[in-house]
This record gives C-alpha cells, structure tokens and sequence, in this order.
C-alpha cells in the first residue's frame, strides 16, 4: 500500500485530508514541519503533502531539504489562491503537483492515483528489467556485472560518467543486491547543501550546538546505519569538509556538531561524479588521500552515444513507463527510430526519457512519430545525420515554439509560408 506523509497545521483540514485518505492509502498526520522532517528521514515514505506556510518552517524548504536524501519522494504542496505561482515555481524544483484551498478531497486523491500508477509501473520496470536496467549492449553487460560483484562486498565504490547516464540507478542497483539491501538507502546531493551544512547533515548535531538547535539531531551517516549512503556529485564537496569525511571512511566514527564524544556507523559509502577526479587532485581541487579512500573499486558507465544497442530497448521502456499519458500508443515507427538510433544524446538517458515523454503527449498515431520527437541542437553534429533531418528538426522546434502558428513560424524561420507548407508536405509533417 502507498505510504502517504502529510503535514498541515490546520488541525481540521489535516483530518479531513486524513480521513477522506485514511481507506486508500497508508497515511500519517502531521501538523509542523521539525517533528515531520524527522519522521521523514527515518520512515519511508511514496508521497509527501504539504502546505507551503506551515508554523515552523515551510512547504519549499522541506521540499528542498528532503530532495537531498530522498530524491524519489514525489510531493504534492497545498497552497492557497494567493500563491499559486510561488507553488508553480515550487513543481520546477522538483514538487509534482499542487492543490488550491479549500481542497477538494476528490481531486487530491485523482492526483495520489496519477502517481500511484507511476510508482506501480517503476515496480514492474524492476522486476521485468532487472531493477530499472534496460540494457543489450556489451558495455553495460560489463557493468552490470562488474555491479554485482561489487555488491557481494564493503568496499567502497565510485562511480562516474556524464550527467544522466544513470549513476543514481547503478548506487541503489549495488545496494539492493548487497547483504544491505534491508537496511536504509539514503543519499545527500553534494551541490544542493551550502559549505556550512554539510557536517550537520552528515553527523547530525546536539541541542543548543547552534542557533535553531532546539532538539538533537541525527545526521544521515548514523540513519543510513548498517545500510549505504550515496554521495552524489561528490566533486562538489566543499574541502573543509573533506578531511572529516577521510577520517570517518577510516575510523568509522564522527563527532556530531556540539558533542563531545565519538560516534560509530556502519555505513557502505558509495560515491558518484561527472568530474574528472583525478584532474581535481592534480590541480589541488580534491584530497589525493580522499580520492583513493573513495575510489577502492571505480565502475564507469559509458554514455549513451557509447552504447547505441540499449537505445531502442531503453525507448521502449520509457514508453511503458509513460503509457499513462497517451495508451492508443502501442509502437514507434522505424523513421522515429533511425532519428534516435542517429542522435548523440547529450543529455544521455535522462535525455531520452524526456524525449519519450514528451512525444507520449504530442503524438496524435497510434505510434510515436518523427514528428513528435524533438531533440537538442547540441546532439546533432553526428556525421550520420542527414541535412534534411537537421532541417526537419528545426522547422517542428520552430513550430513548437510558435504553438503551430505555421505565419510566426515562417517568419521566424526566414521564409515565406509557401516554402513552408512545401517543406512541410516534403517530410511528412502534418
């Protein structure tokens, strides 16, 4: 059963959420932001509803601080009428829905079953495709094994690769095949916390430490006890805090903020990075001594341009995963195909997912079409690309851009409206 979080300080909306709720879903109430957060951090939870003002902090922080160790958490936020921007504003930094007072119990749980589904179909992607790995290439078959041997053991273990190639998956993919895998995944997105956070976010600190400490505080090497915790861009890592971080992998212990004795924590460090490491090191950017504490066993995923088998594979994947949008889409034509079999992906697989999604909602066959696929500029510099397509691409960009108005397009484009319907009926664009 879905696990719902929800923090309102409205004691009689809390309960009115609560009880029209209460028969569906697995839902716990709360009324401030502190006794929610750590109930949060050391409970799982699918789903966070939150108001956006609540008594003792708000819906954006909490939004901001729990995105850091729990990135997969989807959050609806309550606003009112007066804020409906600040709650849009909110959705592009990572909330998936809002919900304006007063809130209509119907239409919140229509917004929970939207998401359900797609928690659901993440379920299905793991047991189909071996925990959200869609692969046929050797390279990947390379990396997974390797993986999986990893996972037998404690070592420490960094990961590399581009953006998007899918370093988060791989982390949790090494923990669920590990003796570990009944104990918390937890992770901290290195560039999300200011330089002075980072030892009370990881050690935790006693009451009275600082101003605002009015209760301890458990950092998430001692929550994430017995299980992994993931440190993502860790090249971001203020140097400051490096030092304490060696001491730790050595020692396994730390000092909370404000305390004055030793704490132990058995915890798997596995760590992710889209630098150069190395490079850091040699440039003094990076702790040498860090560096090969982290790195006992290295797995870099190549990119996607790398890897072109697990394309198509990984396209079908996407659109199971976004069936939801558009289910009269049972296929994707071979024209469509060739397009991405041809792009360079600079984005890698997060590219593709979005690429995928976004033609699930374009799409108006009954399989997705190069009409409705629409790629970065900055990918199509592969040889193998034909003029045409880079043409074809652009006019559909342009098109969308002007929502279809074939007058604003042609002049933005340059060309009178005759060339354009002609160009139009030369490559099949209805």
């Amino acid at each position: 059963m879905i696990k719902i979080t929800l923090i309102e300080d409205d004691k009689t909306l809390n309960k009115l959420i609560k009880r029209s709720l209460d028969s569906y879903y697995n839902i716990t109430g709360f009324y401030d932001f502190t006794t929610a957060f750590n109930y949060i951090k050391s409970s799982h939870t699918d789903i966070i509803i939150s108001d956006i003002k609540l008594p003792d902090g708000n819906g954006i922080d909490l939004l901001k601080r729990v995105k850091t160790f729990k990135s997969e958490i989807y959050f609806i936020l309550i606003t009112g009428f007066g804020t409906v921007e600040e709650a849009v504003n909110c959705i592009k930094a990572g909330a998936h829905d809002y919900v304006l007072k007063p809130v209509d119990p119907e239409l919140l749980k229509a917004k929970i079953d939207l998401i359900e589904e797609n928690i659901s179909l993440k379920l299905f992607a793991r047991e189909k495709y071996d925990f959200s790995f869609v692969y046929e290439s050797a390279k990947m078959t390379e990396v997974v094994n390797l993986a999986l041997k990893v996972a037998e053991t404690d070592s420490n273990v960094l990961i590399t690769g581009e953006t998007g190639t899918g370093k988060e998956v791989l982390s949790k993919f090494i923990h669920l095949n590990s003796k570990r895998k009944n104990n918390p995944f937890l992770q901290v997105n290195c560039p999300n916390l200011q330089e002075n956070l980072f030892e009370s976010e990881i050690f935790g600190y006693k009451k009275g430490a600082f101003t605002g400490a009015n209760a301890d505080k458990k950092g998430l090497a001692k929550l994430a006890d017995k299980g992994t915790l993931l440190l993502d861009e860790i090249g971001e890592m203020p140097s400051g805090f490096q030092a304490k971080l060696l001491r730790f992998l050595e020692e396994k212990q730390f000092i909370p903020v404000g305390a004055s004795g030793y704490e132990t924590s058995d915890v798997r460090i596995i760590s992710a990075t889209n630098k150069n490491l190395e490079e850091m090191v040699k440039k003094g950017e990076f702790r040498s001594d860090l560096y090969y504490r982290l790195n006992i066993i290295t797995i870099e995923i190549p990119p996607l341009r790398e890897r072109k088998e697990d394309i198509i594979p990984l396209t079908y994947f996407f659109m199971e995963k976004f069936k939801h949008l558009n289910n009269k889409i049972k296929d994707i034509n071979q024209q469509a195909k060739d397009i991405l079999l041809k792009y360079n992906f600079p984005g890698n697989i997060r590219e593709l997912s979005n690429i995928i999604e976004r033609a699930m909602i374009l799409e108006t066959a009954y399989e997705i079409t190069p009409s409705s696929i629409s790629l970065c500029s900055s990918g199509l510099t592969d040889n193998d690309i034909e003029l045409d397509e880079v043409i074809k691409h652009h006019i559909l960009n342009i098109l969308d851009k002007t929502e279809g108005d074939k007058t604003k397009a042609a002049k933005l484009l340059k060309i009178d409206r005759s060339t354009l319907y002609r160009k139009l009926k030369e490559y099949g664009i209805n």
